[in-house]
């Protein structure tokens, strides 16, 4: 589960940091880099498995493009990553060795540089890389959560550890990622220059157990959208049991449920039921001679239908409520538009569904399940009035930055900050970093056919509660 995200130097996000919780839903209009947020989450996730330059490749644009515009032109030479997280206690590996961890607070940092070779060719260079523990007196988001010592999340520590898991040790001639010994394990060393992938990526059993752990973590982050098309497929038997992009293999997901406790596809028949009227019984059915699982779902008038017929709206909620009663579902899902296709009178099931796939850490029924959370962003002002999701909505706005050594030139730089009920808006000047809206103008904002208009007028709230000139705080239109 990350708690804190920082980034600086990728697309629209400058000096930007964020606390998240177990829920949370981000809404604005298109172009104010609700997107770029996944895909720094993704670059994160990617970079603790693969190497660095292929991960690059993966996301958007051309790799020169992921580096933040300067004003005045060029661009970002560096990009600084940073999550706090927080892992499950236990941790297995593919050979089935399995370690109780001391510390499952932990911070990872990543700097990655742009540098031309002796050829004139941009390179990617990994200059600094960090993990470690997060002392527990520091530690604001577990006591802000009221995760006790010794409780389910947090383990009674014998003593605790000041020395990083990763460090970058610099010296005159060149930079070394240390990791460091944990456990059983001894140090390992690598010259930054001749990295083509993070030490993180290379932890892949419990010989470094905390290093591994936060590596799993990261690799387990699924970003979901959902295609109905995908969703129609049966999925060959030998495809994995776990849900894929675009909601591949989610037939096996189900076969793998029904095998382990028929219970659990009773469950998600019942879930569905109450989403898709007219939905009775969810089943799994193999083709021997084709090879391949198929979703069969029965009507409450005795008619049964294959995946194929079922509509778009049916097949995506199938799909949640099949995460929502999987016992392996674990982690972070980043979900885009998830009210996509959902009539508006089900929004309301579907923030439900969306708390449920998340840890409520007051719930002791979720003592010993795996860590779960939901990032969604949309950009529906009706998505977001629901009572259900209300306290865990952020608005995306972009701003402008003035360059301090050329105040004419300016870029866009991606802010989220919190939505809040209309009583409780302070007419008082309150801290930049701490500034929210109110869900009624984050609406008028969202509803508005000029959006000029919605966002002068937003631009001029800010500046009245933070005392600023409004030239100085106006937002800015999509990128």
């Amino acid at each position: 589960m990350i708690t804190r995200i920082e980034l600086d130097g990728f697309k629209t996000f400058q000096d930007f940091t964020l606390d998240l919780s177990p829920l949370q839903v981000i809404v604005g209009a298109n172009g104010v880099g609700k997107s770029n947020l996944f895909d720094a989450l993704h670059l994160i996730g990617r970079l603790a498995d693969s190497k660095i330059l292929a991960t690059f490749h993966e996301l958007r644009g051309d790799v020169g493009e992921l580096f933040s515009a300067r004003a005045g032109g060029g661009s970002a030479d560096c990009i600084k990553l940073a999550v706090e997280i927080l892992v499950d206690q236990k941790v297995q590996d593919d050979w089935g060795t399995i370690h109780e961890l001391r510390f499952p607070r932990m911070r990872y940092e990543l700097e990655i540089a742009r540098r031309q070779d002796a050829e004139g060719q941009d390179r990617l260079i990994l200059q600094h890389e960090f993990l470690t523990p997060i002392p527990r007196q520091r530690d604001r988001w577990t006591k802000s959560n009221r995760l006790r010592t010794g409780g389910p999340w947090i383990p009674v520590m014998t003593g605790g550890r000041s020395s990083p898991y990763i460090s970058s040790q610099k010296s005159r001639k060149e930079t070394i990622l240390v990791l460091h010994q944990d456990g059983n394990s001894g140090r390992r060393d690598i010259v930054a220059m001749e990295a083509e992938r993070t030490l993180l990526s290379g932890a892949r059993n419990t010989e470094f157990p905390h290093a591994f752990a936060a590596a799993e973590e990261m690799r387990a982050w699924q970003f979901l959208h959902l295609d109905p098309e995908i969703l129609r497929q049966p999925s060959p038997v030998t495809a994995p049991a776990k849900l894929g992009y675009g909601g591949r293999n989610l037939p096996n997901v189900l076969a793998r449920m029904k095998a382990v406790d028929p219970e659990l596809l009773t469950r998600v028949s019942s879930d569905l039921a109450n989403h898709v009227p007219g939905a009775m019984q969810v089943d799994t059915a193999v083709d021997p001679e084709a090879g391949r699982v198929a979703i069969w779902a029965k009507s409450e008038d005795g008619r049964k239908f294959s995946s194929r017929v079922l509509s778009d709206g049916a097949l995506r909620a199938l799909a949640l409520v099949t995460l929502r009663n999987d016992p392996e579902h674990r982690g972070l899902l980043c979900f885009e538009n998830p009210e996509s296709s959902v009539h508006p009178s089900r929004l309301k099931d579907l923030t439900q569904i969306l708390k449920d796939l998340t840890t409520d850490f007051s719930s002791s029924d979720q003592e010993g399940a795996p860590l779960r959370q939901v990032i969604c962003n949309t950009h529906s002002p009706v998505f977001i009035s629901h009572p259900e999701i209300l306290s865990h909505v952020l608005f995306a706005h972009l701003t402008s930055r003035t360059n301090l050594e050329n105040d004419s030139r300016q870029t866009a730089s991606t802010r989220i900050v919190p939505v809040i009920p209309d009583p409780l808006q302070p007419a008082l000047p309150i801290p930049e970093d701490v500034q929210s809206y109110t869900l009624s103008e984050v609406q008028t904002y969202l509803e508005s056919a000029d959006l000029g208009a919605a966002r002068s007028h937003l631009g001029t709230r800010l500046a009245r509660d933070s005392g600023l000139n409004a030239a100085d705080s106006r937002d800015k239109g999509p990128a």
